[in-house]
C-alpha cells in the first residue's frame, strides 16, 4: 500500500500543471485584437468616404433628371434655345430672374426661371453645386452638374470631362481640381 501511495505522490509531484493564463498569452491576444480593431476602423472610415461620394453622384443624377424633365416639358422653348446657359460658375446662390411666377412669364423667362430653380436646388443640395446647359435639339442638350467632391482637392482634374471654361478668371487651379462634374445628354 505504501508503494502505491508513493507512486501516486511522485506522479502528482512530477507533473507540472499549468493553472490560469500566462501574461504573455494575454498580451499577444490583446495585440492581435488591437490590430484587428484598427483595421476595422480604417474600413469604416473609407466606407463613410465612399458613401459620401456615392451620395453626391446620386444627387447629381437626380438634378440632371430634374432639368431634363423641365426641358422636355418646355420643348418649344428648348428648341428656341432658351435653355442654353452661357454664364460662369459661381459658388454663390444664383441671381433670381425678374419674372418669378411661372404662368405669367414669357417663354424665355420661364426657361430662366427653370434654370434658376434648378441651380438653387443644386447649390443647396451639394457643396459648390452649379449647372450648365449647352447644345441644341439636333444633337441633344448637354447638362453638366458641377460640385465639390470631398477629399478630391489634391487630385489632378485632367481625367475629368469637366469644361473649365465655365470658371471665371478668379478661380484657382485648386478650385478647378476640387470640382467634379456629371454629364448627361438630354433630347427634348
Amino acid at each position: 500500500m505504501t508503494l502505491a501511495k508513493n507512486k501516486l505522490r511522485r506522479g502528482r509531484a512530477g507533473q507540472h500543471r499549468q493553472r490560469g493564463v500566462g501574461m504573455i498569452e494575454v498580451l499577444i491576444a490583446l495585440t492581435i485584437s488591437a490590430f484587428a480593431l484598427l483595421g476595422l476602423a480604417g474600413l469604416q472610415v473609407s466606407s463613410l468616404r465612399y458613401q459620401k461620394v456615392a451620395n453626391f453622384r446620386s444627387l447629381a443624377g437626380q438634378y440632371s433628371a430634374d432639368i431634363a424633365d423641365r426641358i422636355r416639358a418646355n420643348s418649344a422653348n428648348a428648341k428656341a434655345g432658351y435653355y442654353t446657359t452661357t454664364d460662369k460658375y459661381s459658388s454663390a446662390s444664383p441671381t433670381a430672374p425678374t419674372c418669378t411666377t411661372a404662368g405669367a412669364c414669357t417663354p424665355q423667362e420661364n426657361a430662366k426661371l427653370d434654370i434658376y430653380n434648378w441651380r438653387v436646388g443644386l447649390n443647396q443640395a451639394m457643396a459648390g453645386g452649379w449647372g450648365t446647359i449647352s447644345g441644341d435639339t439636333t444633337n441633344g442638350f448637354v447638362v453638366t452638374v458641377y460640385y465639390n467632391e470631398p477629399g478630391k482637392a489634391s487630385v489632378n482634374n485632367a481625367t475629368e470631362p469637366c469644361d473649365t471654361s465655365v470658371f471665371d478668371a478668379s478661380a484657382t487651379t485648386a478650385d478647378k481640381n476640387a470640382m467634379r462634374c456629371f454629364l448627361t445628354v438630354v433630347m427634348p
